[in-house]
């Protein structure tokens, strides 16, 4: 299980992510999470809809779906992954 973090604000994910789980600075990675590569996922958010009848058997599933956004970096022990889906912000990737 990975430690528990404090919360802290999307604008700090840069210097947030030069720190490996144990709170020391990464070796060979400069914070710059847009030199890392961009990767996407979608999962989906389901939930049971009744008709207006409200009879049993009338219900129906409904799923949105809902993006997430990763950056996998490098440094000197390797590969990571930091999710930057609030970071990245509506918009910003083309």
């Amino acid at each position: 299980m990975t430690p528990p973090l404090l919360p802290f604000s999307p604008l700090n994910l840069p210097s947030e992510a030069a720190l490996s789980a144990n709170s020391t600075y990464r070796k060979g990675f400069d914070g710059n999470l847009k030199n890392c590569e961009l990767l996407e996922l979608f999962q989906y958010n389901c939930d049971l809809q009744k008709n207006k009848s409200g009879r049993i058997g009338d219900e129906r599933i409904v799923c949105q779906p809902v993006e997430r956004l990763f950056r996998r970096c490098k440094d000197r022990k390797g590969t990571f992954m930091v999710e930057t889906t609030v970071w990245e912000g509506e918009g910003s990737r083309k």
